[in-house]
């Protein structure tokens, strides 16, 4: 009897060890295959950009594959396939103007499990008439959240606008500007800590936050109306995280200098299990992070090097590879980067600087916001490159500037606050032709900027 209930257990134990390992393999492959897919359909998205950007007659309704002919994309067939990936992109039209792009990628997990990741978002024909004119903007709606405590930042994906807040409760909200006039709160969150910034990719948001526990949380917006934590992590220490980029399931974080690094990679692609990939010492605070092929571009304290370049090439081991020491000794504390050309927000100075050489950033031009600059986002969309600023100015919160050259930028139009309360973020999406702004408004967290 004892040799027969030992036995017993033995086979329970190595069934659970085994069922365990395969689990484990299995998961692995998942997350890898989920990220390929995302970096496919958010490829599809780019390549209908792309022709979007070539003639927007090419966007006809309909389903289609992605195919590619002399460096230019061009639909091919019903759907395109890549290994054991599927991709379909469907078109859709809004109006005569906008057209509803979503992106889908599926495969074959295993003979009984199938993947998908779905990605959606609106191209605009910038060449119609009566998209308005932003040298003269005007604020067009807000949205007053429950509480006092003030808008941090802004991102805005398809119909969506996702805000965090400095504290209180909630401090994480989701509002529909599908009627950019008429905007609507949607979804709500209190997260541990204080979020400080955000960025969104897909159905995910990912949040850089002061929790001592959470410097990453990220937040899973599939269901707008019940967004909710699908994961955090852990940095070691207790700095807080200031700023947050993401690419594919790769996950940027900068944040306070400690006796721990400030620059962090996190692989994000299984959202519920975030795990460190390298680190850097940047020897001063990170405050934003913006990341262009190889290199990431950090907003920093250090008085010496505002700019800090650093090598990603090996993730494992990231490296300084270059700085830039701008005038004075104002902190940089907000980043952009479109192309070879940087913004910086310095004190209350806009740079545009030159990164064609990465590890060699040169000073381009520079324009006064007045007052503090807090934020920084871009129209590359339209045939004029315009940057939207959001300022502590008590009569010019928002501000639009024209970097098309960019060595002399110059402001084109802005807005006063009916509050005179400082803009604290920005976003702009390039369907709806509109710049969202959060403030310190206690009654107007939530504003949306709309050209005339």
């Amino acid at each position: 009897m004892e040799v027969m209930l030992a036995s017993a257990v033995f086979v329970l134990l190595v069934t659970a060890l085994v069922g365990a390992y395969l689990y484990g393999q299995e998961a692995t492959v998942l997350a890898g295959n989920r990220a390929q897919a995302v970096l496919l359909a958010e490829e599809g998205l780019e390549a209908v950009r792309n022709m979007r950007d070539f003639t927007f007659t090419a966007l006809a309704d309909g389903a289609y594959g992605l195919s590619t002919a002399g460096n230019q994309w061009s639909f091919s067939g019903f759907e395109d396939i890549s290994g054991i990936f599927t991709r379909q992109i469907i078109i859709s039209s809004v109006d005569a103007a906008r057209r509803s792009i979503t992106a889908n990628v599926s495969w074959q997990q295993n003979p009984q499990r199938t993947g998908l990741v779905s990605l959606t978002t609106r191209f605009t024909h910038w060449t119609v008439s009566g998209l308005g004119n932003w040298a003269n903007p005007i604020e067009e709606a807000s949205v007053d959240i429950s509480g006092t405590n003030s808008g941090r930042k802004i991102q805005v994906q398809g119909n969506y606008a996702y805000i965090v807040r400095l504290g209180g409760s909630p401090d994480f909200s989701v509002i529909d500007v599908t009627n950019p006039a008429s905007p609507v709160p949607m979804g709500f969150l209190t997260l541990p800590g204080t979020p400080t910034n955000i960025v969104v990719s897909g159905n995910f948001l990912y949040i850089s936050s002061a929790s001592d526990s959470q410097e990453l949380q990220i937040i899973d917006v599939s269901d707008a109306s019940a967004p909710f934590v699908a994961g955090i992590y852990n940095a070691p220490g207790a700095a807080d995280a200031n700023g947050v980029y993401v690419n594919g399931t790769t996950v940027y974080l900068v944040r306070v200098s400690s006796g721990n690094d400030e620059f962090l990679i996190v692989n994000a692609a299984a959202p519920s299990l975030p795990v460190l990939v390298g680190s850097r010492d940047l020897g001063a605070t990170g405050n934003e992070i913006v990341v262009l092929g190889n290199f990431a571009y950090v907003a920093s304290n250090a008085d010496s090097q505002e700019l800090q370049v650093i090598n990603i090439t090996s993730p494992a081991f990231p490296t300084l590879d270059g700085s830039l020491n701008l005038s004075g000794a104002a902190n940089a504390i907000t980043i952009a980067i479109t192309g070879a050309t940087v913004l910086l927000g310095q004190g209350n100075v806009l740079h545009t600087i030159n990164v064609s050489i990465p590890a060699s950033p040169l000073p381009l031009g520079s324009i006064s916001t007045l007052d503090t600059l807090n934020d920084i986002a871009l129209n590359l969309a339209n045939f004029d490159t315009y940057a939207y600023v959001a300022t502590s100015a008590n009569s010019d919160e928002f501000q639009v500037v024209n970097i098309s050259t960019p060595s002399f930028p110059v402001l084109l139009g802005s807005v006063n606050v009916a509050t005179s309360d400082n803009l604290l973020g920005i976003a702009y999406d390039d369907t709806l032709n509109r710049a969202f702004g959060v403030g310190a408004s206690d009654t107007k967290e939530f504003l949306v900027f709309a050209p005339q």
